[in-house]
């Protein structure tokens, strides 16, 4: 196992990686990057709600690597759905001497809606699905991934999160390994 990893979330809004990601960081002791609450704080002082986006991941990529140079690991809870996110996160990682791993939190429609209706949010969290989405330079990762159902309970999820950060070499691609709480998605 590396000692430092820098573990990337993936998944829409509502899916379950903010509360995936905390449960991970507890357990490693890792630090949880929040690109929502970056994207927040500029929001209440008054930037424009399409320029926050822009500033929460500038200070992302500045406290990303301050965080792996003080020995912590480190978990980035924003979906990644831009190229540079993964360029980003894997180059600080490599920066480090850390492994580098995505997890994607997936669930159904209707659930994804339900929590989106009943959690707590952020001036910088969509009230409904598919908010946002479709934007010019948007893309899938195609890199390998863990994906979990979140449907499942957080333990099962944290547990299966763990067995794939804590591997030798989270970056190693291996085959496609189906299991009741997820898979590996490679490459195709």
């Amino acid at each position: 196992m590396n000692e430092l990893v820098v573990g990337q979330m993936h998944g829409e809004p509502g899916s379950g990686k903010s509360t995936l990601a905390r449960a991970i960081g507890r357990v490693l002791g890792a630090v949880v990057i929040d690109k929502d609450i970056l994207a927040t704080g500029p929001i209440r002082a008054g930037v424009p709600f399409d320029d926050a986006g822009k500033v929460a991941y500038e200070t992302l990529w500045l406290l990303l690597p301050s965080f792996l140079n003080q020995g912590l690991s480190v978990i980035v809870d924003s979906p990644c759905y831009w190229p540079n996110i993964e360029e980003q996160g894997r180059a600080a990682a490599a920066q480090a001497a850390a492994g580098y791993a995505m997890i994607e939190c997936r669930c159904d429609g209707e659930l994804i809606e339900r929590r989106l209706a009943t959690r707590h949010r952020l001036e910088s969290n969509p009230r409904k699905r598919g908010a946002g989405f479709g934007r010019p330079g948007m893309y899938e990762p195609s890199c390998e991934r863990l994906v979990l159902d979140s449907a499942r309970s957080l333990d099962e999820l944290v547990v299966a999160a763990l067995a794939y950060l804590c591997q030798p070499n989270p970056q190693l691609t291996i085959p496609n390994r189906q299991s009741p709480i997820g898979n590996r998605q490679s490459p195709s």
